[in-house]
């Protein structure tokens, strides 16, 4: 009986650990705006087609930028925080690049 007891305590006190340890484990994560992930991902991808766009050319600059404005467009539409209008937008944006 005195056994069973000891075991109930023991138990007791590991469990309040446990969750004294979780709950002071916990930090904040630091969250960002709807609007400033848009602008990190607008940044990324003019960074992407300056890297990729600047040791070409002429015709072959013309249509490897075509080729990546058609790919940044449907990675745009997959991506939950563009609608229809952002995206014609970034396009835009881009195409000046």
């Amino acid at each position: 009986m005195d056994s069973e007891i000891i075991y109930s305590v023991f138990g007791i006190i590991v469990l309040v650990i446990i969750i004294f340890l979780v709950l002071r484990s916990k930090e904040a994560v630091p969250t960002r705006s709807q609007e400033e992930k848009k602008e990190e991902i607008l940044l990324n991808y003019k960074q992407k087609i300056r890297n990729i766009l600047t040791p070409l050319d002429g015709d072959a600059r013309v249509e490897k930028k075509k080729k990546l404005l058609g790919q940044i467009s449907n990675e745009l539409a997959l991506n939950i925080y563009f609608d229809e209008d952002d995206i014609r937008e970034i396009i835009l944006e881009l195409s000046k690049e």
